[in-house]
């Protein structure tokens, strides 16, 4: 089958736009702005945080190769730290030393029993890993700023509250044993 010279040069232009698109690091999901590099992918995963004490909260931890973070607490639906609720965390990482990252994290505060918005917390996570990279120790700090107040630049500003706190987390592995079937 013989093509067309307009067929054969679409063809040689996709060929051309698909080599040009799966090195872009826009369409290959890597890019050189990316600091991680191999470190993110290394230690991207959910970890699992246990409280060690009455007063620790279990905590979801997702890290991203890409610099993203997102997290989850059991405490902060009910309203008890402070007497405020809160909203899942999300935020950036950057490696920052052999099997070291920081993170600015941000979360929404509300009034646990009216709904009303108190506010935004920005918190600094400095995390140490294991050599293995699969528990990670954290210690957070954080502000909550009250509401119209850009916790990423409040100016002069106090915050309304200032908590610190630390937690370790090991990663979830993906493994068939410690599950089974019932077929």
């Amino acid at each position: 089958m013989r093509l067309s010279t307009s067929a054969t040069s679409v063809i040689r232009t996709l060929m051309i736009f698909g080599i040009f698109a799966l090195s872009s690091p826009t369409f290959s999901g890597t890019t050189e702005q990316m600091p991680q590099g191999n470190f993110g992918a290394q230690i991207a995963g959910t970890y699992l945080a246990m409280p060690q004490s009455a007063d620790e909260s279990t905590r979801i931890l997702n890290l991203f190769a890409d610099g993203n973070l997102a997290s989850i607490q059991s405490v902060q639906f009910k309203g008890e730290v402070p007497p405020n609720a809160f909203s899942n965390q999300h935020g950036t990482w950057k490696s920052n030393g052999d099997n070291k990252a920081e993170a600015i994290v941000l979360s929404i505060v509300y009034d646990a029993a009216t709904g009303a918005f108190l506010g935004t917390t920005k918190s600094q996570f400095d995390m140490q890993f294991d050599n293995t990279l699969q528990t990670v120790t954290v210690s957070v700090r954080g502000q909550v700023f009250g509401p119209g107040i850009d916790p990423l630049n409040p100016g002069n500003v106090q915050p309304t509250d200032e908590f610190s706190h630390n937690f370790q987390a090991k990663r979830v592995p993906v493994s068939g044993s410690e599950t089974t079937a019932d077929n």
